[in-house]
């Protein structure tokens, strides 16, 4: 995992000797990185530590997976790719050092926090939601990671997806289920039980789905995409385990959303915490379906 540090005005550095960038002339326009206004999403406003740190053990848990989808698709030196939702940084980075400086890959994220080095061939960085960039490339890969659970607008984004996908280009779409944690809640009355139900319903409460890997098929199909294949990992680990680490900050993190819910208390949050940093504990944190699908060449 690449070293950071954090400069005097805030922002992270990555430190890559596989990388080089080069820093933007001073003076010189750049409207990739104008802010543009988007529905809420349940990790603002974290302290930039805390959400580079979830950042982090996000791709830990999830970047193998798709790593070996990516490959499967066989993407090629000189391909166009859109990376939905860069978060920190690692999957495009991966897809740059794939196609090469003859290549493109755009990633769009509403906070480019951990952004600021992609500034030089092939990356451009667009700060600001899917459906209000202006891009006028057309994409041999697009990829998005638990993008579409948290947008409300998620048909439009599927259809502008398409639109800027290439005849015969590929894509690849990950999102979770989240119900899939109550599988093991036999006894609905510890915390672990408890914490999950309050999950659930916080995304149920911004009128979203926490079961939105379910009808993802459907709704790509719906887009006009045609699925080349679909999987679904059920995450039965451990405590300490790469996932048990993801579902453990967040509940740290989002302790007060899930608390209002008034499904849980802060007990059961410091309960559902240790049971994930427990190694002899395993349970079943969440599901996610991917799925890889194509445009058609007519």
């Amino acid at each position: 995992m690449d070293q950071m540090t954090k400069r005097r005005d805030g922002v992270f550095a990555t430190h890559d000797p596989l990388l080089h960038f080069h820093k933007k002339e001073r003076g010189q326009e750049d409207n990739r990185l104008s802010y543009t206004h988007m529905s809420t999403y349940i990790f603002d406003n974290r302290s930039e530590e805390r959400e580079f740190r979830r950042l982090q053990l996000v791709e830990a848990a999830n970047d193998p997976t798709t790593i070996t989808l990516l490959e499967e698709i066989g993407i090629q030196p000189g391909w166009r790719c859109l990376e939905l939702g860069a978060g920190a940084g690692s999957i495009l980075r991966w897809l740059g050092q794939r196609i090469g400086l003859s290549g493109l890959v755009i990633g769009v994220d509403k906070n480019t926090t951990y952004l600021q080095d992609f500034t030089s061939t092939p990356f451009q960085v667009y700060k600001s939601t899917f459906l209000e960039i202006d891009v006028s490339h057309s994409f041999d890969l697009i990829h998005g990671r638990y993008v579409l659970i948290h947008n409300q607008a998620d048909m439009d984004i599927l259809h502008k997806m398409f639109s800027l996908l290439k005849p015969g280009g590929w894509s690849l779409f990950e999102e979770p289920d989240f119900t899939s944690a109550t599988l093991l809640d036999q006894d609905t009355g510890n915390s672990q039980a408890r914490v999950n139900q309050a999950m659930c319903r916080m995304f149920m409460n911004l009128g979203l789905n926490p079961a939105y890997a379910l009808g993802l098929p459907c709704k790509l199909e719906q887009a006009g995409f045609h699925i080349e294949r679909a999987q679904t990992i059920m995450h039965l680990c451990p405590g300490q385990s790469p996932m048990a680490n993801v579902m453990g900050e967040s509940a740290l993190v989002l302790e007060q959303q899930y608390c209002n819910t008034g499904l849980c208390s802060p007990e059961d949050i410091h309960n559902y915490v240790q049971l994930s940093k427990d190694p002899a504990h395993w349970t079943v944190y969440h599901s996610t379906t991917s799925v890889i699908v194509r445009k058609s060449l007519i």
